[in-house]
C-alpha cells in the first residue's frame, strides 16, 4: 500500500499539518471490493483517463471531494478541498495529481487482482485444464470479435463458475478481462515454454486444433487418455507441458 503524506492547511490556522492517505499501487494489493469499485469507474461512459484516475484515488483512499464553491479562488490558489476522516482540508492540486499518477498502473500495467467472482480462485488453482482452455478460448474470441464480446465473456464466466454465473454486468465483463490478463501473465512467467511454443505453432490453427496438438504431446499416443488430461488440474497439465517443451528445446540446442 502507498502511504502519501499530504501537507495541508487546517482552516482558521496558519500552521501546516500533515495527513496520510493510503491506496494500492498494484492490482495485487486490491481487495475484492476495491477491484470492483475501480472496474465500475472504468465503465462510466465517456470518462477520460484523468477523471477516472481521480475518482479511483478518491474511492481507494476514502477521501471525498468537498464543495469548492464556498471558497474564494484567490485565497485557496492551487489547492483542492477534501473531506478526510470527517474534516475538511485543502490539499495542493499538484500533490493530488502526483497521487493520481501513482494509480496509472490501472491503465498501463497488467497484474493479478482478485478474481471477478467469489466462486473462482485468484490463481485458478481450482480449475481443470478443460475449464482453463475453454474459458481462454472464449476470452480470446471476445478480444477479436467486439460485436459478440459480451456473449463470449458470458460463456467464459459460465465455464469458470461451473454454470453458476450466467449474467454479466459491464463491471463483471471488464473485471473478467483485467483479471484474466493477469492470469495469463502469471502463467506465461511460470510456464514459459508452453506459451512460447503455442505462439510459434498457433498460426492458421483453430483453438480446437491447438488443443488437439497439446493433448497429443501428453497422451502417449493413447487418445483414451485425453479425458483424464482435460479433467486434471490446469496447473498440473501446464507444468507437464512446460517440461515436455523445455526438454525438447534443450535437446534441439545440443
Amino acid at each position: 500500500m502507498r502511504i502519501l503524506e499530504f501537507f495541508y492547511n487546517l482552516f482558521h490556522r496558519d500552521k501546516e499539518q500533515i495527513v496520510n492517505i493510503t491506496f494500492p499501487t498494484k492490482w495485487e494489493m486490491m481487495t475484492y471490493q476495491q477491484f470492483r469499485d475501480v472496474c465500475y469507474i472504468l465503465t462510466l461512459p465517456g470518462i477520460s483517463k484523468e477523471k477516472a484516475l481521480f475518482l479511483c484515488l478518491c474511492k481507494l483512499s476514502g477521501i471525498i471531494p468537498a464543495n469548492m464553491a464556498k471558497y474564494d479562488p484567490k485565497k485557496i490558489k492551487n489547492k483542492m478541498a477534501f473531506i478526510i476522516n470527517g474534516q475538511e482540508h485543502l490539499i495542493s492540486a499538484d500533490d493530488v495529481a502526483a497521487a493520481c499518477r501513482e494509480l496509472s498502473f490501472i491503465y498501463d500495467d497488467i497484474g493479478l487482482p482478485p478474481a471477478p467472482f467469489p466462486e473462482i480462485d485468484r490463481n485458478i488453482n481450482d480449475l481443470n485444464f478443460r475449464q482453463f482452455y475453454t474459458a481462454d478460448s472464449f476470452i480470446l474470441r471476445a478480444g477479436t470479435d467486439k460485436a459478440q464480446a459480451p456473449v463470449h465473456l458470458k460463456e467464459a464466466a459460465k465455464v469458470l463458475t461451473n454454470g453458476r454465473k450466467r449474467k454479466l454486468t459491464n463491471v463483471d465483463r471488464i473485471a473478467l478481462v483485467i483479471w484474466w490478463n493477469g492470469v495469463k501473465q502469471l502463467l506465461k512467467a511460470r510456464y514459459p515454454y508452453v506459451f512460447q511454443s503455442g505462439e510459434s505453432t498457433s498460426i492458421n490453427k483453430t483453438q480446437a486444433e491447438i488443443l488437439q496438438d497439446l493433448l497429443s504431446c501428453m497422451n502417449d499416443n493413447r487418445p483414451q487418455n485425453n479425458d483424464l488430461i482435460l479433467k486434471a488440474p490446469a496447473h498440473d497439465v501446464l507444468y507437464s507441458l512446460n517440461k515436455i517443451y523445455q526438454d525438447a528445446h534443450e535437446k534441439s540446442n545440443k
